[in-house]
């Protein structure tokens, strides 16, 4: 079965849309191109506003035009413990759920020039290794539904495609135990079954008016990362340039579990459907800054980050559904009739899928006011331009790669607006060593306004304190974010028929640096 994946019926946690409602490459692409505030402890304790102030390993994959501050090497390593929780409200019943990881935010090495050999020009280059958002947002739903099952979405694609139960074991293969669709498998495990009359539609499932008690979770693991080579240079120490090269990577593993109890039931007690995406892909994009000193106390700056373009990214999909019954009636081979007590799990057929990706453009610029050696204030604006986003698959024909680009670069262009990202970070010194620092930062969501009513805009608040001699550095960082977003475990026709959680997601952060100057 080598085709792209056209729906998943449990929606993914992939953060910043409305799960489960059709899974896209729009939104896969919406998913793997957001970023937040990171790089080292410092810049993340001012809000992420390093497009204006150089000097700090964060320009490498940040403005590379920062480069050009250095009069000296370093080499720089963050740790960081981030801690993501979720609050879901769904059928009138409120769950929580909790996820931890240790992880490295960013680590790097800058190689400045001899400074006993500057003239007008000098500059640095530098390498890092940056992590710029962990697919790590744990989600956990539970309610009683009165109205409807996952069993009935199985169903709707049955009857939408005017299948048997002849048809529907053709798509099965009982040596492997595969079947090629959802809808296959719930009828090989005695789930759905055709009308008796026509052998096909419409079909139904046992007792459909019994009360249904749900459980979600959905679990992520993985991140967006990159490799970054930058060389920033200064001119007079007045104006800076640079330009750098990313390449990103792509790692995401997204498992869902659907439990449903059909409370009081007679045939079956219940079933769970699990499913599991696992995605990666590489990609290559540019970066070209400049930072200009316009007095001794402001600095402004501008940065463009080009579109990543994402040659190859593979996915894997497979699921399987597990019935647990009471006694099914039914007939043996001889016409017998019988009673199922025991039905074992159904796997859907492996899919396996390559397509290629672009990210959005990424225009940001700054200014920063320094108050002497006392401190400074800086602020960033970034214009990201998700309607920009690009999805198509070299694996496929010329006409069904067309169908496949019109289709999801149709919604891309639907669904999403460009966001400005909002930045304010200030730094004050207490001692010749101590520093203190504080940020606060809004992502926009990136969602049009016909979307949904969902306000995903990020909240983001942030600060710090370092220690810091002539040779050598400590950074210490807490960063909270914030930000409400939506989880449908499946769609049905009848919107009055399914339910959706109102997510509120948060994450905490901290992050430990140390660099040394040579």
């Amino acid at each position: 079965m080598k085709k792209y994946i056209l729906t998943i019926v449990l929606g993914l946690c992939l953060p910043s849309f409305v799960f489960g409602q059709i899974y896209t490459y729009a939104n896969l692409a919406k998913y793997f191109s957001s970023s937040y505030g990171t790089g080292t402890a410092r810049m993340q304790a001012l809000g992420g506003t390093y497009s204006v102030l150089g000097a700090d390993i964060s320009s490498i994959a940040g403005n590379p035009a920062g480069l050009g501050f250095y009069n000296r090497s370093e080499v720089h390593v963050s740790m960081a413990q981030q801690n993501s929780s979720t609050s879901a409200e769904y059928l009138g019943s409120t769950a929580k759920q909790t996820d931890a990881l240790f992880h490295l935010p960013s680590l790097g090495l800058v190689l400045a020039g001899d400074p006993t050999t500057y003239n007008k020009w000098h500059g640095a280059f530098g390498i890092s290794f940056s992590r710029h958002v962990v697919f790590t947002q744990p989600i956990y739903v539970t309610g009683t539904n009165n109205r409807s099952s996952l069993l009935d979405s199985f169903i709707e694609k049955a009857n939408d495609k005017k299948a048997t139960g002849a048809s529907l074991d053709d798509e099965y293969s009982p040596a492997s135990n595969y079947a090629d669709s959802p809808e296959a498998a719930a009828y090989q495990a005695y789930l759905i079954d055709p009308n008796a009359t026509s052998g096909g539609v419409p079909f139904t499932r046992y007792e459909p008016n019994l009360p249904t008690s749900q459980v979600g979770e959905v679990v992520n693991s993985g991140a967006l990362s990159s490799w970054n080579f930058s060389y920033g240079a200064s001119y007079m120490d007045k104006l800076y340039i640079g330009a750098g090269l990313q390449f990103s990577k792509i790692t995401s593993t997204t498992t869902s579990n659907w439990t449903e109890e059909y409370v009081g039931g007679r045939y079956v007690a219940g079933m769970n459907y699990r499913e599991n995406l696992v995605t990666n892909g590489s990609g290559i994009s540019l970066s070209l800054g400049m930072i200009y000193k316009w007095t001794p106390n402001l600095r402004v700056a501008f940065n463009f980050q080009s579109p990543a373009y994402f040659d190859q990214m593979t996915e894997r999909y497979d699921a399987r559904i597990s019935p647990t019954v009471n006694g099914i009636p039914s007939y043996d081979s001889n016409g017998v009739p019988i009673i199922i007590t025991k039905v074992r799990p159904v796997y859907v057929t492996p899919n396996e899928f390559t397509y290629q990706m672009t990210s959005p453009m990424t225009l940001s610029g700054g200014l920063a006011y320094f108050f002497g050696k006392r401190g400074f204030l800086s602020m960033d604006l970034a214009y990201v331009n998700y309607p920009g986003m690009r999805v198509s698959s070299g694996e496929l024909s010329s006409l069904a790669n067309q169908q496949f680009q019109d289709k999801h670069n149709g919604q891309i262009k639907r669904n999403f607006d460009s966001a400005l990202n909002i930045k304010i970070g200030t730094e004050i010194r207490v001692t010749s060593n101590w520093n203190v620092r504080a940020g606060v930062a809004q992502f926009g969501g990136g969602y049009a306004s016909t979307y949904d009513s969902i306000d995903r805009n990020s909240l983001q608040i942030s600060g710090g304190i370092g220690y810091r001699t002539s040779s050598f550095y400590i950074d210490l960082t807490a960063v909270q974010r914030t930000a409400k977003d939506g989880f449908t475990p499946y769609s049905l026709k009848n919107a009055a028929d399914y339910s959706s959680a109102m997510l509120t997601k948060n994450n905490l952060q901290l992050v430990l640096g140390a660099g040394i100057l040579f």
